[in-house]
């Protein structure tokens, strides 16, 4: 299971550094050891090198993902940080697409598939979000806006893998009505979304999927037992490390074999 905190403009270097010693100090690693279970961190742009020295610097086992790359690699493209950038700090994984970037800051489906495919050819862990809004799910149209989201993702996976690429891929369900709502997809919710998109579309390999959406220590077990599930991409829950070893712990104890898309390096 790929477990992944995404801290969003959350967090400064004091309470990073608290936040990681916490980690560190915890005796849950020997556990967790073996246990296929994976942890990643997202944080804003501006601390992805202090943290993956931090990571470094207490020998911890967690990747660290930026939450988002621009579609250019280099160039005069003020305030944008390209993939370059990313993989010179030893950054591993990218969060695309999420439902905040669509929104407020209108991403698009097009811009969509470039940072996938960059990641991808950069050996990359892309986690690409999708998901539909409370009043889409209310008028039925959940599975058209699935299908418009993740159709050009599919096709930009495809010709990856056709050009040899290899390199591991998530798509997180993430609908926009739960998303620190306090109301999170029932499993059978889940399931219909994740069976859509695997059926729809003639994958090269099989994708793995996360969930975010109000996750919680309450309904982790619950959601974890759904065998469509790789694993979780949760915010505001997981700005408390407590919270994010307590939530690793009681998926441990499920013990469930998943199919796997990261290794930690």
């Amino acid at each position: 299971m790929f477990l992944v905190a995404n801290w969003k403009m959350n967090m400064t270097r004091a309470l990073i550094d608290e936040y990681l010693d916490v980690l560190s100090e915890s005796s849950i690693w020997g556990t967790l050891d073996g246990s296929r279970i994976r942890i990643g961190i997202a944080p804003s742009h501006v601390y992805l090198d202090h943290v993956v020295l931090g990571i470094q610097n207490r020998d911890l086992p967690i990747i660290v993902l930026a939450q988002d790359v621009s579609t250019r690699t280099s160039g005069a493209f003020t305030g944008e940080v390209g993939m370059p950038n990313l993989l010179d700090i030893g950054v591993k994984g990218v969060v695309i697409g999420h439902s905040e970037r669509r929104r407020f800051f209108h991403e698009t489906d097009e811009n969509v598939v470039i940072k996938t495919d960059l990641s991808l050819s950069a050996d990359m862990v892309p986690i690409v979000c999708f998901g539909e809004s409370g009043s889409q799910r209310k008028r039925g149209k959940t599975f058209s806006v699935v299908k418009s989201q993740i159709e050009p993702v599919f096709k930009g996976v495809k010709k990856a893998r056709e050009r040899g690429i290899t390199s591991p891929f998530y798509l997180a369900y993430e609908p926009v009505w739960a998303i620190g709502s306090g109301q999170n997809a029932t499993p059978a919710d889940i399931h219909e979304v994740a069976k859509y998109v695997s059926e729809e579309f003639s994958w090269p390999d099989p994708p793995a999927f996360l969930y975010g959406g109000s996750v919680s220590s309450d309904n982790i077990r619950s959601l974890s037992s759904l065998g469509d599930l790789s694993g979780f991409l949760v915010g505001s829950a997981w700005l408390d490390p407590h919270a994010l070893l307590h939530s690793a712990d009681l998926v441990r104890q499920l013990n469930r074999p998943v199919r796997e898309g990261v290794h930690v390096k």
